[in-house]
């Protein structure tokens, strides 16, 4: 096993001291909800798809579709047709994870942080807010990307949407590009790597796009503008891999001022990733912007 992949690698000091002071956010991407079962874009697409099916197109019309080899493009002309038939898509039904006690979804709701997901599902439910409405600490529309949001624990943030809101998700192509250039979505970024410690999760070689999409689009924050490290990724490699971690750890610190923590998956494969978070999640003390923010004034006047 390459000596440069840690199996059971430490908190970062970085991070415990963002979970105490309150200023983690845990972004989590496609690949944590694959490990549950959701569906990625190919499936996602071939879903909507089959669901029109007959009454919106018949099965000649859905296998010429299917040839399309985008999936965007795919449910670019799904959305149409299903617009164009008054016919709504049961998006629960296509979302619908398989759980059990110990998965990775069962681990990040220990963590009392704020979480951003580009995820449509719903299976982050923070422990420390499961009792309250759901209205209180799930945000998923445009107007709802403020950064006070990411200053209260347990809040999650859905920056593409959510399934049981159609109208808030971000699908198309045309979707992305609307939403990437919209001056909420730019502003909310850039408090978010201002202001915050970042945990990215779920991101692998198939979602570098949709990582350097959000980076990018962050009021043209760049690595050496930052004081300290803020910004991690964690990632899976098989051994053999380790020239690639390498490589990636390089570009990732060079071009968006995130440090890689690499785990191997030879073993346990993404379960690994599932045992490292149990472990951080049991380690790590959450604290609260609020109580830091009351402290700070309490010294204050003390010393006044």
């Amino acid at each position: 096993m390459s000596d440069h992949l840690n199996p059971n690698p430490a908190v970062p000091p970085e991070i415990a001291t963002a979970a105490e002071t309150g200023e983690l956010v845990v972004f989590a991407g496609a690949g944590i909800s694959r490990l549950v079962g959701c569906p990625g874009w190919d499936q996602m697409a071939n879903k909507v798809l089959d669901q029109l099916v007959p009454n919106g197109i018949d099965y000649h019309e859905l296998s010429q579709i299917m040839q399309i080899a985008d999936p965007k493009k795919r449910l670019s002309i799904a959305k149409i047709i299903a617009k164009k038939h008054n016919m709504q898509i049961d998006y629960s039904v296509i979302f619908k994870a398989t759980r059990s006690d110990g998965d990775i979804y069962s681990c990040l709701n220990l963590f009392d942080s704020a979480f951003i997901t580009t995820n449509y599902e719903k299976n982050l439910v923070p422990v420390s807010r499961a009792k309250e409405p759901e209205s209180n600490w799930r945000f998923s529309r445009r107007q709802d990307l403020l950064g006070v949001h990411l200053d209260k624990n347990g809040n999650v943030i859905h920056l593409h949407g959510c399934h049981d809101d159609p109208n808030s998700m971000i699908v198309t192509t045309r979707d992305y590009l609307e939403h990437y250039s919209s001056k909420e979505l730019q502003t909310f970024l850039t408090y978010l790597f201002a202001k915050k410690t970042v945990l990215f999760l779920g991101y692998g070689l198939d979602e570098i796009e949709v990582l350097e999409s959000i980076v990018r689009n962050a009021g043209g924050i760049v690595a050496g503008e930052q004081k300290r490290i803020r910004r991690f990724i964690l990632q899976g490699f098989f051994s053999a891999e380790d020239g690639l971690a390498r490589t990636l750890e390089e570009y990732y610190r060079e071009s968006f001022g995130i440090q890689l923590i690499g785990f191997p998956k030879d073993k346990k494969n993404y379960g690994q990733q599932v045992d490292i978070l149990a472990a951080w999640a049991r380690q790590m003390k959450f604290g609260s912007v609020e109580f830091v923010d009351e402290v700070a004034a309490l010294e204050d006047e003390i010393r006044g």
